[in-house]
């Protein structure tokens, strides 16, 4: 492999979902102090007030992927290498890496690095922070993976560390970049994982200051950050589950950023002459789930490819989606290392036809039941509604059924959907992430009775060799979707309403970098 400037094209990984708490009125003015230059009329441009729709479920590092921890987790805890959504990773914490073997990984570690507390970042804290994780009384999420995998975790001096698997791991540095967070040893023995997952301390450009539950966390800037210096000095998110209230926040000048900005309702933000939408593609994958565990014609091939005949993506996308999303043809997005471009099913309602009747089938007599989040997913329901509208215009019958979140979930993770349901999957960035839960014999979400397929798409993951590995993420890429696997639909947006002097990009990943935030005058 070519090792240059700290960077290595390898695949990778990364995870799933979304959000929710509450907001009172005794919040409405946390974060929002008069200044000298508000009460002048001026914007305080060192502070910023983010409102979310739910808070973090703990804010120790490397314990929960959950998108409303590891969203703003990274501003406390900096990660040791970053991705940049176009196939390099980063240095950050570590400055340089190699795979020594195939199961040895050697990283280099950034010197003069602090924690908030003064304490030095180093070799000793990275191996912590990994055996913290896998131990069971600490319930790390991350933790099952590494136990599995990890052989040994060596330290060679004070900022070189090595990390021994017991297989050949091709996408360590994928789960490298997502799973550590490394934490302070001293700080954690010394107060208790319990005090250290609601104050935290870590190497990132922010310190938490409080953290009331259901309401509010408040952060500071670190001034001693290896990055440099934060340019906001205060940050605020407040807790605001429902949309409507998000929103009034930002048109009041409650709130200065909301997230999760219904597309339905971009325009009402833009109608604001203080307000305005900044919005980026996600690597987000909206999908229709053809389940073949379940008995019926979707478990016939032809009919699960008449079903991407018959289905307009390109209408669906403009008229629901109001353009807020790009058409994908894969079952990865172009964000993931292991991407390849496969041909998409045309638009063709009599192929569809054609292909039904070939399987034995009159369209009029087939009848389905499509599930569905309700809010959920961005624009599930009204998703959901619109496919059995398209699938009813060649006499499919479809019932739509919404279904609780977490019946949801249930039935997901447990093979018991019915025909077909609406998903949107968290980012990967590697094929073997989002395959390992979804086309895996093992996989949690896996909804294609196909074992032979699984299995094979299982052997794939020990190639270490990155040009073969990427030969066979593309025969796997090809291979679902000539078994018609899924209706691939579209990468969503992370739309953000803003007031009109914020500056920010957001990420691929949905995380919400403050050091990043730039406020105007």
């Amino acid at each position: 492999m070519n090792i240059r400037d700290g960077k290595i094209w390898i695949p990778f990984i990364m995870i799933c979902s979304l959000l929710l708490s509450a907001c009172t009125a005794g919040t409405a003015n946390v974060g929002k102090k008069e200044t000298d230059s508000e009460s002048s009329g001026k914007t305080d441009t060192s502070s910023i007030v983010i409102g979310l729709a739910t808070e973090p479920t703990t804010l120790m590092g490397s314990t929960d992927p959950v998108a409303s921890t590891s969203g703003i987790i990274q501003n406390i805890y900096s990660q040791l290498l970053d991705y940049d959504g176009k196939g390099d990773f980063i240095p950050k914490l570590a400055t340089e890496w190699k795979n020594i073997d195939e199961f040895t990984w050697e990283f280099k570690l950034r010197e003069g690095v602090k924690f908030h507390n003064g304490a030095p970042f180093n070799a000793e804290s990275v191996k912590y922070t990994v055996d913290y994780m896998i131990n069971p009384e600490n319930k790390s999420v991350y933790g099952s993976r590494w136990m599995k995998v990890l052989k040994e975790v060596k330290i060679i001096d004070e900022h070189t560390i090595q990390f021994i698997t017991n297989r050949p791991m091709a996408n360590f540095l994928t789960v490298a970049f997502t799973d550590f967070h490394p934490l302070e040893p001293g700080y954690v023995e010394q107060v208790g994982k319990e005090e250290a997952s609601k104050k935290p301390i870590g190497t990132g450009p922010y310190k938490v200051k409080e953290w009331k539950r259901g309401e509010y966390v408040t952060f500071e800037a670190f001034d001693d950050f290896w990055g440099g210096k934060p340019e906001i000095k205060n940050v605020t998110i407040k807790v605001i589950p429902e949309f409507s209230s998000r929103l009034s926040a930002l048109l009041s000048g409650d709130v200065d950023l909301i997230k999760s900005v219904p597309v339905d309702s971009v325009e009402r933000v833009k109608a604001d002459s203080n307000s305005k939408i900044i919005s980026a593609l996600t690597g987000k994958n909206a999908f229709i789930a053809l389940n073949t565990f379940h008995e019926g014609p979707i478990q016939d091939v032809r009919v699960r490819k008449a079903l991407n005949h018959a289905i307009d993506v390109d209408s669906l996308l403009k008229n629901v989606m109001n353009g807020k999303g790009e058409k994908l043809t894969s079952t990865l997005t172009p964000f993931n290392i292991s991407y390849t471009e496969v041909d998409g099913y045309d638009y063709n309602p009599e192929k569809a036809k054609k292909l039904i009747q070939e399987a034995g089938f009159k369209p009029e007599d087939i009848q389905l039941t499509l599930e569905t989040t309700n809010g959920y997913f961005p624009m599930d329901s009204q998703i959901a509604q619109a496919i059995a509208g398209e699938l009813g215009k060649i006499g499919i019958k479809v019932t739509v059924e919404q279904v609780e979140t977490g019946v949801y979930i249930q039935r997901a993770t447990s093979q018991k959907m019915k025909d077909m349901y609406f998903f949107n999957s968290a980012a990967s960035v590697e094929g073997e992430n989002f395959y390992s839960f979804y086309f895996s014999p093992a996989g949690v979400y896996r909804f294609h009775n196909n074992p032979e397929l699984l299995e094979g798409i299982q052997k794939s993951f020990s190639i270490f060799n990155q040009e073969e590995r990427q030969k066979e993420m593309a025969t796997i890429q090809n291979r679902l979707r000539d078994e018609a696997v899924t209706i691939p639909l579209w990468m969503t947006e992370d739309i953000w309403g803003a007031r009109k002097d914020i500056e920010f990009k957001p990420r691929f990943n949905e995380t919400l970098e403050f050091f990043e935030i730039k406020r105007g005058q």
